[in-house]
């Protein structure tokens, strides 16, 4: 069984180390569907840490893929953390 070959077919991200898109959906999903009666934070608080969160993974990973010189994945995280970063703003 070659779990990496599986991985690559399941997950766009996965060689990039980047987190699937279904996972992502469910996070968000997770965040947004609450109670009218959650005293907690905003919804626009919790879709704002969303976006930073991501952009925080994006970011340091980024700086992995620049010290180990892997070009493809760099630019890779380079776009994950822009559009992350575009959908905060």
């Amino acid at each position: 069984k070659d779990w990496n070959a599986a991985g690559k077919l399941v997950d766009g991200g996965y060689e990039q180390g980047m987190p699937a898109p279904m996972v992502d959906v469910a996070l968000f999903a997770t965040q947004m569907l609450m109670s009218l009666n959650y005293s907690g934070p905003l919804r626009e608080l919790l879709v704002s840490r969303y976006y930073i969160n991501k952009t925080e993974f994006a970011t340091k990973e980024l700086a992995i893929a620049i010290d180990k010189l892997d070009l493809n994945t760099a630019l890779g995280l380079w776009d994950f953390g822009k559009d992350s970063w575009n959908s905060y703003l």
